[in-house]
């Protein structure tokens, strides 16, 4: 007989800290989850204490792994208060160094682990392709593909040698676009041949250097898929990634 609670750990809720970093307006949702048996939780807010706390507690209650994740692209403090918040990528992009970005990925990795953080929403392997992109900007490392590419490798291969996972996001890529996928379904107008000699190309440089994980872009690639759907319902782009 099949486990009722397999396809829970395919969800991972969101636990959003309230005034003062604390979690616990969040029990009820926390236990609801646990009894469903999600594979995890991506935490945003707290600091360094209450995050540490509740990292525990889920692992405890759990009595198994959990992904428990966070977006930290600018550093575990981009979340969690008292750890380090660096600039943003393109700034680190700037300094010319492909070490700093390595560096930036271990450090990231360091103090994530410490408040029980296994696997890092970072980093953004978009290019920023548009000014007016709502969404990306500063956020990537850069508009150039080989540049990007460069160094999105030092930045996984900084944090996983560091020990968290690592996740390159927006595949397959979400510099082209001109609104927010937060709020509505954007589409990129590009060819398969424009994405893979430009905006699949620092995905391709993740997945060589063994990413743990890529994040899908909700937004519609017509020359990928001309069904109109996000690359995250796409099974034609889905395959792709595999």
């Amino acid at each position: 007989m099949a486990d009722p609670l397999i396809p829970g750990r395919l969800i991972m809720p969101a636990l959003r800290a309230a005034g003062g970093g604390t979690f616990a307006h969040e029990a009820g949702a926390i236990a609801d989850a646990l009894d469903l048996g999600v594979g995890g939780f991506i935490i945003f807010g707290g600091n360094v204490e209450s995050v540490r706390r509740l990292t525990a507690d889920l692992l405890r209650r759990a009595e198994r792994p959990l992904l428990l994740a966070s977006d930290l692209e600018r550093g575990a403090g981009q979340q969690v208060e008292g750890l380090t918040e660096f600039p943003p990528p393109l700034a680190l992009a700037a300094m010319g160094d492909p070490g700093v970005a390595r560096w930036a990925g271990a450090v990231t990795a360091q103090e994530a682990r410490a408040v029980g953080i296994n696997w890092v929403f970072a980093p953004v392997a978009d290019l920023d392709a548009l000014p007016e992109n709502p969404i990306v900007q500063t956020r990537a490392f850069g508009h150039d593909p080989q540049r990007v590419a460069t160094l999105v490798r030092n930045w996984i291969e900084g944090c996983q040698g560091a020990g968290a996972l690592a996740c390159a996001k927006h595949y397959p890529g979400h510099g082209r676009t001109t609104a927010d996928s937060h709020i509505t379904l954007p589409a990129v107008d590009a060819s398969r041949e424009t994405l893979r000699g430009s905006d699949l190309v620092p995905f391709t440089v993740a997945a060589d250097c063994g990413v743990a994980a890529m994040m899908t872009a909700h937004v519609a690639y017509p020359g990928l898929d001309p069904s109109g759907v996000p690359a995250t319902l796409s099974s034609g782009i889905m395959n792709e990634l595999r």
